[in-house]
């Protein structure tokens, strides 16, 4: 059984607890996609918007209702985008993506995250709560905001004030998170996004790997 994240094994063994944790048919190997700093390159760009995307699908468990809630807060001074109310082709999400300064998430369900490493790919700040995978995913504690802040509206409303200052922040000083974005992309790249660890388990009993 092959998992993303330690995440996923937890949610997984939270709807099966008959199942020991330290069964060995359990794999944490994340997901391989080799393929996508290639196909991001061409839309990497310098000439970034004060622009905030929210690349999710439209579910409950990602609280589409804070991020609208946030664009209403700051629509004199900052673009937000629901990527899928625009109906957008691959090709232009991943051009509105390199062009956007911050990819935001309030999700309460995430066993990866596909769109936040996208975005770090093409230098886009991901702002993630402190929660699901993206806490022992994020390895400069740059990005994460915390837990509390976006538990629930309520919640949101609650600490407004400090997730709206967070956005400022990325916007006005974009540059000098840029280095540890990279270091951020590099540590994703290696160990989430590669098939490393996938080819790893997938050895027979002899140690040779599978043809």
């Amino acid at each position: 059984n092959f998992f993303a994240t330690q995440d996923h094994v937890d949610m997984f063994l939270g709807a099966f607890p008959e199942i020991d944790k330290d069964d060995a048919s359990i794999n944490i190997v994340g997901w391989p996609m080799e393929y996508m700093p290639d196909i991001l390159s061409t839309v990497k760009t310098d000439k970034k918007k004060d622009l905030v995307l929210f690349p999710h699908r439209l579910a409950p468990e990602k609280q589409l209702e804070i991020f609208e809630d946030l664009a209403e807060e700051l629509k004199d001074h900052v673009e937000f985008v629901v990527c899928q109310k625009k109906k957008l082709s691959k090709k232009q999400y991943h051009a509105m993506l390199g062009k956007a300064k911050i990819v935001f998430s309030a999700n309460l369900q995430e066993t990866l995250g596909i769109s936040w490493y996208e975005g770090a790919l093409v230098g886009t700040v991901p702002m993630v709560p402190d929660r699901l995978s993206y806490t022992e995913m994020e390895n400069t504690g740059k990005f994460l905001y915390p837990s509390e802040w976006t538990e629930s509206f309520d919640s949101y409303k609650e600490h407004k004030d400090k997730v709206i200052e967070r956005i400022v922040d990325y916007m006005e000083n974009y540059d000098n998170y840029l280095v540890d974005l990279n270091k951020l992309t590099t540590h994703l790249n290696e160990n989430y996004f590669s098939c490393k660890n996938l080819l790893e388990k997938l050895q027979l009993d002899n140690g040779n790997p599978l043809p």
